[in-house]
């Protein structure tokens, strides 16, 4: 599905352009940080179609996530699963807490996430333990929602999740979309959003793989480069994309 091949080159959709855009001939090399074990299957009892959400950090990938809901998209948010699973109390945080000490814990228990942030962005040993604590218990929870909608009738669910291919969950879905925006505006965007510095926002942005590799392993593309207008409109074509899906999974 979304490997490296002329047949998922060929199919990649430009949702700014409305036509396929054009792929070289050259393929990008990729450590893909995977924890996948036997958690991480692709379940029957899922919606027939599943479509992944991605991009890079502070790309617009939760704008995009909100226009498609707006339209009636069931859509599962797995940062809020993640945020979820470390919770005081949660298993996952007890295991954090016993990899790191209780430094990482606020006066009130609960996970200090500039300190997390500052361990994770200075040792890739450490982020990748992180990751091996936190995403078997957000995926647990998407495989109990997916299940849910697919039992409640919906035949196709999106799923937002910002580290989909840094994960190795890539063949999960039936198609990925990705939203790609200016490196300069994501910098600017995270500085804000989350009150870092830059040399700390390019830090974070280093840590997951490029835009453009991603795009390249998509099936679909859209570009945060303008005004939400612009945005808009690219989602309200893909939003016609993924309704002429839903026949197509009813047949199969």
């Amino acid at each position: 599905m979304a490997d490296l091949t002329k047949e998922s080159r060929d199919k990649v959709l430009d949702l700014r352009k409305g036509g396929k855009i054009p792929f070289f001939c050259y393929e990008f090399v990729i450590m893909i940080l995977s924890n996948k074990d036997e958690f991480c299957k692709k379940s029957p009892d899922w919606p027939a179609r599943v479509v992944g959400l991605t991009g890079g950090i502070a790309s617009g990938k939760s704008t995009v996530g909100k226009m498609l809901s707006g339209q009636n998209f069931p859509l599962i948010d797995t940062d809020r699963l993640s945020r979820e699973v470390i919770e005081p109390k949660e298993p996952a945080l007890e295991e954090l807490v016993r990899a790191f000490g209780e430094k990482i814990l606020r006066d009130d228990g609960t996970l200090d996430r500039q300190e997390m942030l500052d361990i994770i962005l200075t040792d890739a040993k450490a982020r990748r333990l992180v990751e091996g604590i936190i995403h078997p218990r957000v995926f647990k929870r998407m495989d109990q929602a997916l299940r849910q909608l697919a039992a409640s009738g919906y035949d196709l669910v999106l799923v937002e999740i910002p580290l989909l291919f840094e994960a190795g969950w890539q063949d999960l879905f039936d198609y990925i979309v990705t939203v790609v925006a200016p490196d300069s505006a994501c910098i600017k965007r995270l500085s804000r959003r989350n009150k870092v510095s830059r040399a700390k926002a390019l830090r974070w942005i280093a840590t997951q793989i490029p835009q453009r590799v991603k795009a390249k392993r998509s099936d679909y593309i859209l570009y945060n480069d303008t005004e939400l207008d612009g945005l808009q409109i690219q989602v309200n074509r893909l939003a016609e994309v993924l309704r002429g899906l839903v026949p197509k999974a009813r047949e199969k």
